[in-house]
């Protein structure tokens, strides 16, 4: 498998204290034969810098500056330049396993899958670790609708795909939970998903990062519409099981966002969207079999009487 190329496409914004770490850990990996594709956003500290310093040290490396957009711009303007055959992506306050591109390339290629998923290990700045998201602790395969379970955890960063899966998806510049809008697309495209079992993938949990911020603010409403996105996708794909899933995830978010964010001037069109994106998936699971007596009760009480919904719930 050593001719087969995996672009790392690394998006870099003000991370000048993590990047070194980063990307140390993509330069030693245990596969070598690797594109690394460090998109610096307009970075202010001297995280610019270090990408440069680093290409010139390893071949495999390229450097590209670019204006501020934020992480899916980043993403997107990598994937424009990338040439390998698999693609995958790390956050550049992250870092990889050694043998995290070998393992889920060899996953991928031996079982004929478009996705190798690893597991994610959350590390704390003082050092400290614990599992964040471990679907699986030895090589399994899910196929058919069972490909859909990955849908739990839409994070790219811990996920080998198939570059061709990525035709014509992009990630939504200037929003935010990024995977959320596009995850569901390549589960749907991909025919077979391997779990690999490795603790691959190292997610940094700092204060100031994106997903260190308080959660329940404007910000949510994007997660909002991905969630409807998600569902109206599947169900229009025939995937109905997943698609009603993805319904009772809009009503817990739609159930998160009038608990917990507070209506202004600025945010009455996103709660009006929101709530229109909420009557759809509404009807899909209160006239569906599948949902409980209990739970059409409490979608019945969000439509009508959030207030008490609420209290009651």
């Amino acid at each position: 498998m050593s001719n087969i190329l995996i672009s790392v496409i690394v998006p870099v914004y003000n991370v000048e204290g993590y990047l070194k770490k980063c990307i140390e850990s993509i330069c030693h990996q245990t596969y070598e034969n690797l594109e690394i594709i460090l998109v610096d956003d307009g970075s202010t500290d001297g995280s610019g810098f270090l990408c440069d310093a680093y290409a010139k040290k390893d071949s495999r490396i390229k450097a590209i500056h670019k204006t501020n957009g934020g992480l899916s711009d980043a993403r997107n303007t990598g994937m424009e330049i990338a040439t390998g055959e698999w693609w995958t992506f790390v956050d550049s306050d992250d870092y990889l396993a050694p043998n995290t591109a070998a393992t889920l390339l060899r996953a991928a290629v031996e079982n004929c899958c478009e996705i190798a998923v690893c597991n994610m290990v959350r590390v704390y700045e003082d050092g400290a670790q614990e599992p964040f998201y471990c679907p699986a602790t030895k090589p399994t395969i899910w196929a058919d609708e069972q490909r859909f379970k990955t849908l739990k955890q839409p994070s790219v960063c811990n996920k080998l795909f198939y570059a061709g899966l990525f035709e014509g998806v992009r990630f939504p510049k200037g929003r935010y939970y990024e995977d959320t809008f596009v995850y569901h697309i390549l589960v749907y495209r991909a025919s077979q998903i391997v779990l690999t079992g490795l603790n691959g993938y190292y997610y940094l949990s700092r204060r100031e990062s994106i997903l260190g911020q308080p959660r329940f603010t404007d910000k949510y409403f994007d997660f909002v519409e991905a969630v409807h996105e998600r569902a109206t996708f599947l169900l229009n794909h025939g995937v109905s099981h997943y698609g009603e899933e993805a319904c009772l995830g809009l009503y817990a978010a739609v159930v998160n966002s009038t608990k917990n964010i507070r209506k202004t001037p600025q945010n009455v069109e996103r709660f009006q969207r929101m709530w229109e994106w909420y009557g759809l998936a509404y009807q899909k699971l209160i006239s569906s079999p599948n949902t409980s007596i209990k739970q059409k009760l409490r979608l019945f009480l969000l439509k009508y009487v959030p207030e008490i919904h609420n209290k009651l719930y």
